[in-house]
């Protein structure tokens, strides 16, 4: 049949193994696996030259594997069956090369620590995806998700609508694969020990993981250097950082948890003013009137507060503003960043709310009624971690001025929400990352002697 085929339509090419057709291939195993075969060859060399360029911009090519590269492997694996065993090479120089340049290390990427890095940024990970585990599954998927579609092209129906069936489809993909991913993540915590099990528990917390779900836009302030973004990373999960002192400039040993909470050099203040500032620009941005930055409270004169109150006359907060909650009505804000891998909250066994809540009740026991009674206004605590995560109350604060930016600039609120927690995450990771890295001074020995100490009346010369 081929030979009569090719006399029959000489200027046509013919084959009896099959031919790519719409990034697939249609025709036999073997040529399909041929076709696999150079699709990998081609991406291995696209990974290869990704890898070097994170070995200078490790953010950029981050992204361009997450929203382009893995995208084409992604779209093969749906639309052609069976192809999970030719992608070993793939794997392999994912997990040998590529992970090692974004993380700027030379080390043994083990089985437990790829599983982790394969779960989506909202679950912990870092949405470097395993496709042999994958590809038979996005098949599945893709089948499901089509298969309306596909059959109106079998029945030559002259039109199509997507039906209710279809959308039935994709919301049973997207819980079905949300499923997967938290049996995942379950079983991976088991098998940590204490202080990893936190670390992926806190970077699953909603908004910690956006600035890993961000393209690198310079205009928005989204653009992290390599060392910005690689010790971004090892504090996502507690690795040791490279090129750092043992010992502090206060004299203490060096760890990311001493230095996000030690207070020599400023940057603790520094962390939370930067916050501070942010929110205040936002409540602008939205038309909250009246913003002010650290407004003095009015005096107590004399008025009876239940104890634990601040009564000083010299009292601020952080923030002030009206119309954030109800029209003209004066609304305060304290803001606090903790820490919440240090060592104090893992001494007391807290869970992640608890400690929001313990940091949200020690403001409001200081402010909320004086805020209350003498100001007749509304106070609301602000409490962030350093890794991302925020409490129920700034959480209620970000949602509300999603609402106005909805309202005032015609933003959809989901966007608006994302926007804003987006914001905040960049400029609290950007003074984390500075905390770690900034200078406190050079520690005196026991031999030095400060110069304010020594006696500079010297013996003239000769």
């Amino acid at each position: 049949f081929e030979k009569k085929a090719r006399d029959l339509f000489p200027d046509v090419n013919i084959t009896t193994e099959g031919q790519r057709y719409l990034g697939s291939f249609i025709g036999t195993d073997q040529g399909k696996d041929d076709f696999i075969d150079r699709k990998v060859e081609e991406w291995c060399r696209d990974l290869h030259q990704l890898t070097e360029i994170a070995s200078r911009e490790p953010q950029v090519a981050y992204a361009s594997f997450v929203y382009g590269l893995s995208k084409r492997w992604n779209y093969v694996c749906r639309t052609t069956p069976g192809v999970a065993r030719r992608l070993i090479p793939l794997e392999q120089a994912t997990r040998e090369k590529f992970i090692p340049a974004i993380l700027d290390r030379i080390f043994d990427c083990s089985d437990d620590v790829r599983e982790i890095l394969t779960l989506p940024p909202r679950y912990g990970g870092l949405g470097i995806p395993n496709m042999i585990e994958m590809a038979d599954s996005e098949y599945k998927y893709s089948c499901k998700a089509t298969k309306e579609l596909t059959d109106a092209i079998v029945s030559q129906s002259s039109s199509y609508e997507e039906g209710e069936g279809t959308v039935m489809a994709k919301a049973w993909i997207n819980q079905d694969r949300n499923k997967f991913f938290k049996e995942k993540q379950a079983m991976l915590l088991e098998k940590l020990g204490d202080s990893g099990r936190l670390m992926v528990k806190l970077a699953s917390e909603k908004g910690a993981s956006s600035w890993l779900t961000s393209l690198p836009l310079k205009e928005y302030g989204y653009v992290l250097n390599k060392q910005q973004f690689c010790d971004a990373i090892a504090i996502r999960y507690n690795l040791n950082l490279k090129d750092c002192p043992k010992i502090c400039a206060c004299g203490k040993e060096f760890s990311v948890d001493h230095a996000l909470t030690c207070m020599l050099g400023g940057f603790t203040a520094l962390r939370h003013n930067w916050l501070r500032d942010t929110l205040g620009r936002i409540m602008k941005a939205v038309n909250c009137k009246d913003v002010q930055i650290e407004p003095s409270l009015l005096p107590v004169n004399g008025q009876h507060l239940p104890s634990g109150t601040e009564l000083g006359d010299q009292a601020r907060l952080d923030i002030s503003a009206r119309s954030v909650w109800n029209v003209l009505e004066r609304a305060f804000f304290d803001v606090r960043v903790c820490h919440a891998p240090a060592q104090s909250y893992a001494s007391k066994h807290n869970s992640i709310p608890e400690i929001y809540v313990m940091n949200e009740q020690e403001k409001k026991r200081k402010y909320l009624q004086r805020v209350i009674q003498v100001e007749r206004g509304t106070f609301t605590p602000l409490v962030f971690s350093t890794t991302g995560g925020m409490g129920l109350e700034a959480q209620k604060l970000v949602k509300k001025l999603a609402q106005k930016m909805e309202s005032n600039n015609g933003q959809r609120y989901s966007d608006s929400v994302s926007y804003i927690r987006r914001r905040l995450r960049f400029e609290l990771l950007k003074t984390t990352v500075i905390a770690v890295r900034g200078d406190r001074g050079r520690r005196l020995r026991n031999h030095e002697a400060e110069v304010k100490n020594m006696d500079l009346n010297l013996e003239p010369f000769g």
